[in-house]
């Protein structure tokens, strides 16, 4: 879908009196915590990290708009514990998720001084996990390992949804607010169908910053 949204974006751009926008926003991401498997993974963790959306528009009605966006985050950290064979894994794991999104836009006319529009769309998620993992067994004395690193990395589809709200400073530079919410079609489950993560498929991100319009 985000090729397909590039694609039109490109198409219409082309076009003399096409409007562009670009916009940048800084902001929170809130992630719940996810569901906990015991005793396969336990137990699931969330928490809110620094968050920004960058964003290209093109508006190809006075109401309705096209776009392309990146919305990137900070990790968030939790301790789990993991059963294996003869022992359990302690781990602590820190995760964020990247989303690159094709976007339609509806709302109200965009040579207003303050809008707003509601937004639907979809693209990828790169989700990425690394975990720190030490080995404890269940027949005392450990031995002696040093802690290793483990590293989850993978690309699902995510369905955008949200809302902007822009309030224009002068004829190119205005205010703007946003919010989105992400949802992910993997579930935080492998194959199997144990929890792969212990993370939320369901992330949102608000945040507050500026738009440039040419």
């Amino acid at each position: 879908m985000t090729a397909i949204a590039v694609s039109l974006f490109c198409a219409f751009a082309a076009e003399a009196d096409a409007q562009v926008t670009i916009g940048a926003a800084l902001g929170q991401s809130l992630q719940s915590a996810g569901a906990s498997d015991n005793p396969h993974l336990e137990p699931g963790f969330g928490g809110t990290s620094l968050a920004g959306v960058g964003m290209i528009d093109l508006a190809v009605r006075p109401r309705v708009g096209i776009g392309a966006e990146v919305s990137l985050a900070g990790d968030i950290t939790g301790v789990q514990s993991q059963r294996v064979a003869e022992g359990t894994n302690a781990l602590v794991s820190n995760h964020h998720d990247t989303f690159f999104s094709g976007v339609l836009k509806v709302g109200t006319r965009s040579d207003q001084r303050v809008r707003a529009a509601a937004i639907i769309g979809g693209g990828i998620a790169q989700r990425h996990t690394e975990r720190t993992v030490t080995f404890q067994p269940f027949i005392p004395p450990p031995p002696k390992q040093p802690p290793t690193l483990e590293v989850l990395s993978d690309t699902v589809f995510a369905l955008t949804t949200g809302a902007d709200v822009v309030v224009g400073i002068n004829d190119h530079v205005a205010l703007l607010g946003i919010g989105r919410l992400y949802l992910l079609a993997d579930d935080d489950r492998v194959p199997g169908g144990d929890v792969h993560r212990g993370v939320s498929s369901a992330i949102f991100r608000i945040g507050g910053g500026l738009q440039i319009r040419f």
